[in-house]
């Protein structure tokens, strides 16, 4: 995949069970390089350094995927404004962990507006391009960009 014409920006390390199989079944060329900080939260915690490894590994693995995840959502979200012929583009994705949703910087004529989505709505539209959440996305974009869309767009 090429890289996405806006920022992503994804700081958690949440992984699901299958990246936590798929990093503990990984051969051990396979495991990060840990820092000095790392091996010694290793050592303090008294695991092994590639067992530890392993749960950078599979951080990595969910990093990926959110990544992954970002993309899609910018590239829908991009599809919509488009559609809209307003000119907007998105310019970050950004994955708020603390809040469990989406942040969205998009550049409008006017300057960067913020537009949030909760992570459920986002994966609705991400994971089953449901229509009642496409509908209730647009209308967070018609909100969070503060303009009238025309009705045939909505």
């Amino acid at each position: 995949m090429s890289e996405p014409p806006f920022e992503i920006v994804v700081a958690d390390y949440s992984s699901s069970m299958e990246e936590w199989q798929r990093a503990y079944s990984a051969p051990k060329s396979e495991l990060p390089e840990l820092t000095a900080e790392q091996k010694e939260t290793a050592r303090s915690f008294k695991i092994s350094e590639e067992e530890y490894a392993r749960g950078v590994l599979a951080g990595l693995y969910g990093q990926e995927r959110m990544k992954h995840r970002a993309r899609r959502l910018g590239d829908h979200v991009q599809s919509i404004l488009d559609e809209w012929g307003s000119g907007d583009r998105v310019v970050a994705v950004i994955y708020d962990t603390d809040k469990l949703r989406w942040i969205l910087g998009i550049q409008t004529a006017g300057g960067t507006s913020h537009v949030a989505f909760p992570r459920e709505l986002a994966d609705d539209i991400i994971d089953w391009g449901l229509r009642e959440q496409l509908k209730e996305l647009k209308a967070r974009l018609v909100q969070g960009l503060g303009r009238e869309v025309a009705s045939k767009n909505k």
